[in-house]
C-alpha cells in the first residue's frame, strides 16, 4: 500500500527546485496557473471549468494569476463542447479558445508563461485534457527559456489515465521530459482507493450521481457561483436534450463531476478544507 499524502495548508513558500518525488508548492505572489480543458467528449470539463470558477471566487484564491484554455484536445473522437459564455462568466478575458484557433492559443499561453518564468515564477498546468498543445507552447517557451528553467518551473498535473492514452504520445513523452510531470490519483475514485492509484498523491472524489448537489448549485444564496453553475447545467442541456446518453458519468443521473478539479486542489494544496463534496459545496459553491 503506497502512502498517501493529503495536505491540508493552502498556500506555503514555493520551493526552490522541483522535480515528480518532491512536492512543491504554489506561491500567489509570482506564479501563474494554466487551465487547459479538452471538453470533447465528456461534459465533465463543463462542471470543472464552473467548480473552478468558484474556487476563484472564493478569497483561498484572492490574487490568483491564471489564464484558461478551451479546447485543450488530443487523439479522442467525439464532439467538442462549446461552453464560451461558461469561460467568460468564470474566467473573464483571462482565456484563449484552441478549439477555434489553436495556433493562435499557443501564441497566447506563450505569452503568458515566459513573463512569469523570467520573474522568477513557476506554471502550474492543469491538464483538465489532453497534453498536445503542452507540448506546442513548451516548443515555443523554450525558443526563450533554458530548458533547465522550464524543467525546475513548469509543473504539469494531470489525474487520468484516460486524458494520457488520448495525448499523442509523442507530445506526452515530450511534456513529460521537458516538465515537471506529477501523476496524481484520479478524481473519479474515493480518496485513497486501490482502483486507480496513479501514485503517492491521494485526492478526493469530485463526482456524484446524487442530484442534490446541482440543485443545491442552481439555488445558491451566492449569486456568482449559481450563475455559474446554471450556464454549465444550460450547455450540456443544450448539447444532450435527452441527458447526457452515457451511464458511465454522473452527469447522466443529474448528479455532478467536477473530477478534474482535484487538480486544482492539489495545485492550491487545499487539504481537508475541501476534501469531499459537501466541503467542496460548502466551501466554494454556497458560501
Amino acid at each position: 500500500m503506497k502512502l498517501k499524502i493529503l495536505f491540508v495548508t493552502i498556500f506555503v513558500v514555493s520551493c526552490t527546485s522541483a522535480n515528480a518525488t518532491e512536492r512543491p508548492y504554489f506561491n500567489k505572489n509570482k506564479d501563474l496557473l494554466i487551465a487547459q480543458f479538452d471538453s470533447k467528449p465528456d461534459p465533465d470539463d463543463i462542471h470543472a471549468q464552473a467548480a473552478l470558477g468558484c474556487m476563484l471566487l472564493h478569497n483561498d484564491l484572492k490574487d490568483v494569476n491564471y489564464y484558461a484554455v478551451a479546447g485543450a484536445v488530443g487523439i479522442q473522437k467525439g464532439k467538442f463542447i462549446n461552453s464560451n459564455k461558461l469561460f467568460n462568466l468564470a474566467f473573464g478575458n483571462n482565456w484563449t479558445n484552441a478549439h477555434e484557433n489553436w495556433a493562435q492559443s499557443v501564441q497566447n499561453i506563450t505569452n503568458k508563461v515566459i513573463p512569469i518564468l523570467k520573474n522568477g515564477g513557476k506554471v502550474w498546468v492543469q491538464e483538465a485534457g489532453q497534453s498536445n498543445i503542452t507540448a506546442n507552447w513548451i516548443q515555443e517557451v523554450l525558443k526563450t527559456i533554458p530548458e533547465t528553467s522550464v524543467k525546475a518551473n513548469i509543473i504539469v498535473v494531470q489525474h487520468s489515465n484516460w486524458n494520457e492514452k488520448h495525448t499523442e504520445p509523442t507530445d506526452l513523452e515530450y511534456v513529460k521530459n521537458k516538465t515537471t510531470y506529477f501523476a496524481i490519483d484520479d478524481g473519479n475514485v474515493a480518496y485513497g482507493s486501490e482502483k486507480k492509484d496513479r501514485g503517492p498523491y491521494a485526492t478526493p472524489q469530485y463526482r456524484s450521481r446524487d442530484k442534490k448537489w446541482m440543485i443545491l448549485a442552481k439555488t445558491s444564496p451566492n449569486k456568482k457561483a449559481k450563475k455559474l453553475w446554471k450556464e454549465a447545467y444550460k450547455v450540456i442541456d443544450n448539447m444532450f436534450p435527452n441527458k447526457f446518453p452515457h451511464e458511465w458519468s454522473d452527469i447522466h443521473y443529474d448528479g455532478v463531476d467536477y473530477s478534474d478539479c482535484v487538480e486544482n486542489w492539489w495545485i492550491f494544496n487545499v487539504g481537508n478544507l475541501a476534501a469531499d463534496n459537501t466541503k467542496f459545496w460548502n466551501r466554494y459553491v454556497l458560501n
